[in-house]
Protein backbone atom coordinates (compact mmCIF):
# COMPACT_ATOMS: atom_id res chain seq x y z
CA UNK A 1 0.00 0.00 0.00
CA UNK A 2 1.37 3.55 -1.01
CA UNK A 3 1.87 5.69 2.26
CA UNK A 4 0.74 9.28 1.99
CA UNK A 5 3.37 11.57 1.86
CA UNK A 6 1.49 13.83 3.97
CA UNK A 7 -1.21 13.84 6.61
CA UNK A 8 -2.29 15.70 9.62
CA UNK A 9 -2.08 12.38 11.79
CA UNK A 10 1.94 11.83 10.21
CA UNK A 11 2.41 15.37 11.46
CA UNK A 12 1.46 15.01 14.79
CA UNK A 13 3.05 11.26 14.97
CA UNK A 14 6.54 13.06 13.75
CA UNK A 15 5.97 15.61 16.43
CA UNK A 16 5.16 13.65 19.21
CA UNK A 17 7.98 11.52 18.22
CA UNK A 18 10.38 14.02 18.62
CA UNK A 19 9.30 15.20 21.65
CA UNK A 20 10.01 12.11 23.21
CA UNK A 21 13.07 11.23 21.35
CA UNK A 22 14.05 14.38 23.31
CA UNK A 23 13.08 13.31 26.82
CA UNK A 24 14.01 9.58 26.93
CA UNK A 25 15.98 8.89 23.92
CA UNK A 26 15.07 6.61 20.20
CA UNK A 27 16.18 3.44 22.29
CA UNK A 28 13.38 3.71 25.06
CA UNK A 29 10.71 5.66 23.13
CA UNK A 30 8.75 2.71 21.46
CA UNK A 31 5.90 2.59 18.82
CA UNK A 32 2.68 2.60 20.77
CA UNK A 33 4.21 5.25 22.91
CA UNK A 34 4.26 7.80 20.38
CA UNK A 35 0.99 6.61 18.40
CA UNK A 36 -0.48 7.16 22.33
CA UNK A 37 1.05 10.56 22.84
CA UNK A 38 -0.48 11.44 19.59
CA UNK A 39 -4.08 10.59 20.61
CA UNK A 40 -4.09 7.66 17.94
CA UNK A 41 -4.37 4.00 17.61
CA UNK A 42 -1.07 2.16 16.96
CA UNK A 43 -2.55 1.21 13.32
CA UNK A 44 -2.02 4.60 12.40
CA UNK A 45 2.13 4.54 12.98
CA UNK A 46 2.11 1.86 10.79
CA UNK A 47 0.12 3.38 7.70
CA UNK A 48 2.46 6.07 7.67
CA UNK A 49 5.94 4.45 8.41
CA UNK A 50 7.65 1.35 7.33
CA UNK A 51 9.61 0.52 10.93
CA UNK A 52 10.82 2.39 13.55
CA UNK A 53 14.15 3.10 11.90
CA UNK A 54 12.24 4.31 8.89
CA UNK A 55 10.23 6.77 11.58
CA UNK A 56 13.92 7.89 13.19
CA UNK A 57 14.59 9.16 10.01
CA UNK A 58 11.79 10.91 9.54
CA UNK A 59 11.80 12.99 13.02
CA UNK A 60 15.35 13.96 12.02
CA UNK A 61 14.31 15.50 8.72
CA UNK A 62 11.63 17.42 10.78
CA UNK A 63 14.58 18.45 12.98
CA UNK A 64 16.74 19.38 11.15
CA UNK A 65 14.81 21.32 8.96
CA UNK A 66 13.69 23.61 11.67
CA UNK A 67 17.64 23.55 13.05
CA UNK A 68 19.17 24.55 9.42
CA UNK A 69 16.47 26.96 9.06
CA UNK A 70 18.63 28.84 12.22
CA UNK A 71 22.09 27.82 10.70
CA UNK A 72 20.79 29.90 7.53
CA UNK A 73 20.08 32.88 9.95
CA UNK A 74 23.16 32.57 11.55
CA UNK A 75 25.79 31.05 10.18
CA UNK A 76 24.92 32.60 6.81
CA UNK A 77 24.28 36.01 7.66
CA UNK A 78 26.76 38.15 5.74
CA UNK A 79 26.22 41.38 7.70
CA UNK A 80 28.41 39.88 10.57
CA UNK A 81 31.84 38.22 10.87
CA UNK A 82 32.79 34.69 11.02
CA UNK A 83 32.95 34.77 14.65
CA UNK A 84 30.03 36.51 15.65
CA UNK A 85 27.80 34.24 13.06
CA UNK A 86 28.91 31.39 14.98
CA UNK A 87 28.23 33.00 18.52
CA UNK A 88 24.96 34.28 17.40
CA UNK A 89 24.49 30.46 16.47
CA UNK A 90 25.03 29.36 20.09
CA UNK A 91 22.86 32.19 21.73
CA UNK A 92 19.54 30.72 19.40
CA UNK A 93 20.69 27.04 20.26
CA UNK A 94 20.80 27.94 24.36
CA UNK A 95 17.53 29.56 24.04
CA UNK A 96 16.45 26.60 22.92
CA UNK A 97 17.51 24.04 24.70
CA UNK A 98 17.25 26.69 28.34
CA UNK A 99 15.07 24.33 30.37
CA UNK A 100 15.06 24.42 34.18
CA UNK A 101 17.08 20.89 34.36
CA UNK A 102 18.92 21.14 31.04
CA UNK A 103 18.14 17.84 29.90
CA UNK A 104 16.68 18.83 26.54
CA UNK A 105 19.29 18.90 23.83
CA UNK A 106 20.22 17.82 20.40
CA UNK A 107 18.40 14.97 18.90
CA UNK A 108 21.98 15.02 16.30
CA UNK A 109 24.17 13.74 19.07
CA UNK A 110 21.64 12.06 21.26
CA UNK A 111 20.67 9.83 18.20
CA UNK A 112 24.28 9.58 16.68
CA UNK A 113 25.13 8.20 20.56
CA UNK A 114 22.63 5.79 20.78
CA UNK A 115 21.77 4.36 17.51
CA UNK A 116 25.32 4.49 15.27
CA UNK A 117 26.34 0.81 16.22
CA UNK A 118 23.02 -0.67 16.25
CA UNK A 119 21.28 0.94 12.75
CA UNK A 120 23.39 1.14 9.49
CA UNK A 121 20.01 3.47 8.29
CA UNK A 122 19.80 6.32 10.87
CA UNK A 123 24.02 6.30 11.02
CA UNK A 124 23.96 7.14 7.49
CA UNK A 125 21.63 9.72 7.74
CA UNK A 126 23.13 11.02 10.54
CA UNK A 127 26.30 11.33 8.24
CA UNK A 128 24.35 12.93 5.91
CA UNK A 129 23.28 15.70 8.11
CA UNK A 130 27.26 16.45 9.91
CA UNK A 131 28.36 16.86 6.49
CA UNK A 132 25.90 19.08 5.80
CA UNK A 133 26.21 20.93 9.09
CA UNK A 134 30.27 21.41 8.53
CA UNK A 135 29.27 22.58 5.46
CA UNK A 136 27.60 25.69 6.87
CA UNK A 137 30.17 26.44 9.60
CA UNK A 138 33.01 26.27 6.68
CA UNK A 139 30.91 28.55 4.13
CA UNK A 140 30.98 31.16 7.21
CA UNK A 141 34.70 30.24 7.51
CA UNK A 142 35.97 30.41 4.62
CA UNK A 143 35.59 34.14 4.54
CA UNK A 144 38.59 33.99 7.28
CA UNK A 145 40.63 30.97 6.30
CA UNK A 146 41.77 28.79 3.50
CA UNK A 147 39.47 26.21 2.28
CA UNK A 148 41.64 23.30 3.96
CA UNK A 149 41.87 25.06 6.92
CA UNK A 150 38.12 26.42 6.77
CA UNK A 151 37.21 22.83 6.59
CA UNK A 152 38.80 21.67 9.34
CA UNK A 153 38.19 23.94 11.64
CA UNK A 154 34.34 24.10 11.18
CA UNK A 155 35.02 19.53 11.67
CA UNK A 156 36.06 20.13 14.69
CA UNK A 157 33.95 23.61 16.26
CA UNK A 158 30.85 21.05 15.67
CA UNK A 159 32.04 18.33 17.31
CA UNK A 160 33.40 20.40 20.24
CA UNK A 161 29.39 21.88 20.18
CA UNK A 162 27.70 18.43 19.92
CA UNK A 163 30.00 17.91 22.97
CA UNK A 164 29.25 20.68 24.68
CA UNK A 165 25.60 19.65 24.28
CA UNK A 166 25.63 16.34 25.81
CA UNK A 167 27.62 17.82 28.76
CA UNK A 168 25.10 20.41 29.47
CA UNK A 169 23.16 17.08 29.96
CA UNK A 170 24.88 15.33 32.05
CA UNK A 171 26.31 18.24 34.21
CA UNK A 172 22.31 19.82 34.21
CA UNK A 173 23.92 23.11 33.41
CA UNK A 174 24.27 25.75 31.19
CA UNK A 175 27.67 25.88 32.06
CA UNK A 176 29.43 23.78 29.06
CA UNK A 177 27.71 26.04 27.02
CA UNK A 178 29.48 29.32 28.64
CA UNK A 179 32.50 27.52 28.63
CA UNK A 180 31.99 26.63 24.77
CA UNK A 181 31.92 30.43 24.28
CA UNK A 182 34.99 31.06 26.03
CA UNK A 183 36.72 28.24 24.10
CA UNK A 184 35.73 30.16 20.65
CA UNK A 185 36.82 33.66 21.99
CA UNK A 186 40.19 32.31 22.89
CA UNK A 187 41.33 30.33 20.35
CA UNK A 188 40.11 32.41 17.52
CA UNK A 189 42.57 35.32 18.01
CA UNK A 190 45.07 32.97 17.47
CA UNK A 191 43.35 30.63 14.58
CA UNK A 192 41.91 33.94 12.83
CA UNK A 193 44.76 36.22 12.46
CA UNK A 194 43.17 37.20 8.95
CA UNK A 195 39.32 36.81 10.60
CA UNK A 196 37.06 39.40 8.24
CA UNK A 197 36.13 42.45 10.39
CA UNK A 198 32.87 43.92 8.63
Amino acid sequence: MKRKTSSPQRTILIERGTALFHAQGYTATGVREVATAAGLPQGSFTNHFRSKEDFGSEVLAHYVLQLEAIMERTLQDKTRNPFDRIVTYVDEIEQLVRTPDWKVGCLIPDMASEVSAHSEVLRRRLAEIMTRHTAYYAEALGEAFEKETAEDLAGGILAAWHGTLLRMKVERSGEPIARFRRFISRVWPVAGKNLCTK
